[in-house]
């Protein structure tokens, strides 16, 4: 698997390409905005996306997926967001922009092993940020969308957050055993060990 980042939007969302060499198509995860810069990328690194995986319905990580579903891309979306992308309340009124609502081929769980493009993904609920926040797990991969950040956490202020549910989903994400690498929606990248011992919110858990 090679992992590629584009960070495109406003709000400088990261969005990951996993990527099949075998297949040359890829799975996406947070499609962000600027549809034309994200699908010229794929095309540059000659391979088709072929799913795109949301991890909340917030307007900077899912501004793109009606455009990727109208050409043929499968949207997977948390059960808990589901309805928030189909009734457009994504944020994007907040920010005075507009968002194309869609209802996404598929719904996933806590839980759930996914099967898309030979990857193996395991989707991890972790309420938070939205009630319907997920991560997605791939190899030695977490994705954590706005759950988990290089020495941060997202907000929890937004409709439908809670720091509550955010203590719970990092104590969640920090009892998994492995040192993975965190791939966040924003920033930079870290490691699972790292933000253990150093991330400031992880005495509240």
């Amino acid at each position: 698997m090679i992992i590629k980042k584009l960070q495109t939007g406003v709000l400088g969302v990261n969005t990951y390409f996993l990527i099949n060499e075998k297949t040359k198509t890829a799975v996406i995860i947070d499609g962000g905005e600027h549809y034309e810069i994200i699908n010229n990328y794929a095309k540059e690194l000659g391979i088709e996306i072929k799913a795109e995986l949301l991890t909340h319905a917030h307007f900077d990580h899912a501004g793109n997926a009606k455009l990727f579903q109208d050409n043929g891309v499968k949207i997977y979306a948390p059960d808990k967001d589901y309805e928030k992308l189909v009734l457009g309340d994504t944020l994007s009124k907040d920010f005075g922009l507009n968002f194309q609502t869609f209802t996404p081929n598929y719904k996933v769980y806590d839980g759930d092993m996914l099967q898309i493009e030979g990857f193996d993904i395991k989707v991890i609920a972790t309420a938070g940020h939205t009630d319907g926040s997920v991560c997605y797990l791939v190899d030695n991969a977490l994705f954590t969308g706005d759950t988990l950040f290089n020495l941060s956490i997202g907000r929890t202020d937004f409709p439908t957050g809670s720091f509550e549910d955010m203590k719970c989903s990092l104590k969640k994400l920090f009892s998994l055993s492995k040192n993975y690498i965190v791939y966040p929606g924003h920033g930079e990248e870290s490691t699972l060990n790292f933000e253990r011992e150093n991330n400031p919110y992880s005495r509240f858990i």
